[in-house]
């Protein structure tokens, strides 16, 4: 399971002459604050548990992950050998105390949307629903996603499920602003996808292949992404749920009971 970068107690260390913090485990890409950098320690193949270069994402032999305040590494090139630069200390601290003792503004978590894993009982929320059970729960509509044969395209198809006034202009500023953000991290390509659900959990029922789910919620609104990465199809569905809609049917049902009750008196 991946650490996440705020949250998880990490080891000091020096690499090229620079305070970094070191990892053990995976660092959850999608917790490193904006502006900072992760890269993975990768061992030779003679020595596969010895540090020896310095990659964005481990393939073979990995080690550890680094987090750091500056690059480390030119974009462009794949790795940088260490050369025996990697200097760990007995201490451990969060990316908050490494901050202050390194006298850094601890970066502040500027992410809106957050998903959670669903649970098992949230199962059905992510897949074709009957209208009348689309009505009870307030579903707009859902978001098709694929990226495409080379797994790094992005093309999405939106399909209504509710009434046409719940696709208002409120509801699509917020459905943009989700995706956007989330096209950051769990929906940035299909590799991404990948690592974001093998990390995070969310296995839910259903489909031929393994399926993860994901909530976002807001103040109006509930998405529901459901995660299948891998070619030959979608790669996921997003629907969006209205929750005074829903709260409105539910308040119907309510009265109707109460009128059924009191009719049998």
């Amino acid at each position: 399971m991946r650490i996440n970068a705020r949250e998880g107690t990490m080891q000091r260390a020096e690499l090229f002459g620079k305070p970094v913090l070191f990892s053990a485990s995976p660092v959850d890409r999608d917790t490193v604050p904006r502006g900072w950098h992760c890269y993975d320690l990768c061992g030779g193949y003679r020595a596969p548990e010895v540090p020896r270069t310095l990659e964005d994402e481990a393939v073979v032999n990995y080690t550890g992950t680094v987090l750091s305040p500056l690059p480390l590494k030119k974009p462009e090139t794949r790795e940088r050998q260490l050369r025996g630069q990697f200097m760990l200390h007995e201490e451990r601290m969060t990316l908050e105390q490494f901050c202050r003792e390194e006298r850094l503004e601890y970066p502040a978590d500027t992410r809106k949307y957050i998903p959670r894993p669903a649970s098992p009982e949230e199962a059905g929320l992510f897949y074709a629903l009957p209208r009348e059970k689309d009505a009870e729960l307030g579903a707009v509509g859902h978001v098709r996603l694929d990226f495409g044969d080379s797994g790094k395209g992005f093309y999405t198809t939106w399909w209504p499920r509710g009434p046409e006034e719940l696709n208002t202009p409120e509801f699509r500023t917020e459905l943009d602003e989700v995706v956007n953000e989330l096209r950051e991290g769990v929906l940035k390509d299909r590799g991404s996808m990948r690592r974001y659900c093998y990390g995070h959990g969310g296995e839910i029922e259903g489909g031929w292949r393994q399926n993860y789910g994901y909530i976002v919620e807001t103040e109006h609104y509930r998405y529901c992404l459901r995660c299948a990465p891998g070619k030959g199809d979608y790669d996921g569905y997003l629907t969006a749920f209205d929750k005074r809609a829903q709260e409105m049917q539910q308040a119907q049902k309510d009265e109707k009971a109460m009128t059924m009750g009191g009719m049998s008196l």
